[in-house]
């Protein structure tokens, strides 16, 4: 469903290159967390994946259209357009402006489902929304897209803590309903253990821990917190930092 071969990329200004020969095959319906410290290269290895940013060197296999969620809520919405605009043009194949009456009821429903009552504003301008609201619907609109691979990057921080729960499990149960290929971002290490059936970490620009199945189902936050730590303390003494033992 997704390869991604001796993936390479620098950035001009930058010394060392951010992604360095990444090698990850993701198979249909697969569900992977990816997680790492700030600048570890996360978020570009998403982008590259979707197409907004070209890789220095390898090669890159997508089978299925993506949909994706980022961080900046200005990005994949229109705000001057309404939610119920939004949520139906994003489902759209070809330019019809009457498409999104003939779904109403139906987007109306599915925000219904969040429970949060989001539906009242439906034919609100989406700058209107708080960030979090937004955040929620970039979430709708991308999962219900029609798109195989879903990218998710941090698409729950905006939220608050009540908030946050109610869409990860939305977005867990309609990942499997769709059977949608994923990968996620999240700084929330509890996230990264609960959900998904593989975990990836990476590390300077690198993939250094790959878990899935039996062991990533008995993965604990412990343990993870002490992958995380390994990893900073090794670049410390690489860089002649201090002796942390």
């Amino acid at each position: 469903m997704l390869s991604l071969n001796n993936i390479t990329k620098s950035f001009s200004g930058v010394f060392e290159p951010v992604l360095k020969d990444i090698n990850l095959s993701l198979c249909e319906g697969e569900f992977c967390t990816l997680v790492g410290a700030n600048g570890s290269g996360k978020s570009t290895l998403l982008k590259i994946i979707s197409g907004e940013y070209y890789a220095d060197s390898g090669n890159i296999r997508r089978n299925g259209d993506i949909s994706q969620v980022v961080q900046d809520v200005n990005k994949g919405t229109i705000p001057a357009m309404t939610m119920l605009e939004n949520m139906a043009l994003s489902r759209m194949k070809t330019p019809r402006f009457s498409f999104y009456k003939r779904h109403k009821n139906e987007i109306v429903e599915k925000i219904k489902s969040l429970n949060i009552g989001l539906e009242k504003f439906v034919d609100q301008p989406l700058e209107a929304l708080s960030g979090g609201q937004r955040q929620t619907i970039a979430t709708l609109m991308a999962i219900n897209s029609g798109g195989k691979i879903l990218l998710l990057d941090e698409h729950t921080s905006a939220l608050d803590p009540k908030m946050q729960v109610m869409l990860m499990k939305y977005t867990v149960k309609s990942v499997r309903e769709h059977g949608l290929t994923t990968l996620m971002i999240t700084h929330n290490l509890d996230d990264a253990v609960k959900y998904g059936d593989r975990l990836i970490m990476m590390h300077k620009g690198r993939i250094v821990v790959d878990v899935k199945g039996r062991k990533k189902a008995e993965l604990k936050i412990q343990s993870l917190l002490e992958m995380f730590h390994r990893f900073e303390d090794q670049s410390l003494l690489h860089e002649g930092g201090e002796d942390v033992n």
